[in-house]
């Protein structure tokens, strides 16, 4: 039934509503996983930054897998460039996950795009290491 209606009308709103179904009834990672995916795979949503976003929070999140959630990021930033808050998420959620060189390189493809940042990068990470 689902499958059927998501081909006659597709809308990322029901994907959404299936995916937040899941994760609320602590359903299969696998079919989780695979709603993503199916989600994602479909032209018109490939492109939606709030399915990537939900993606990438619930690796680090619920299944606590930083090494796929760092796959889904760059994944997600190559079919979502223009979107600041989803590179903003990955360093936000992926900076223990990144390298220093990597984050480097996002802030510099970053300003490529005009994705300005109001704070130097670097502060943020001294910051971060005073903390911790």
């Amino acid at each position: 039934m689902f499958d059927e209606h998501c081909h006659k009308k597709p809308s990322v709103v029901v994907w959404l509503f299936a995916l937040i179904f899941e994760i609320s009834r602590s359903g299969s990672p696998h079919r989780i996983h695979g709603l993503f995916e199916r989600a994602l795979a479909i032209d018109k949503f490939h492109n939606s930054v709030i399915l990537w976003r939900l993606y990438v929070a619930y690796e680090i999140n619920v299944v606590h897998n930083p090494s796929a959630a760092r796959r889904i990021f760059f994944r997600a930033i190559h079919a979502c460039p223009w979107s600041k808050k989803l590179w903003l998420d990955g360093f936000l959620k992926l900076n223990s996950i990144l390298t220093a060189k990597e984050l480097s390189d996002l802030q510099e493809v970053m300003r490529e795009k005009e994705l300005n940042l109001r704070t130097d990068i670097y502060e943020i990470l001294l910051q971060d290491e005073i903390l911790s």
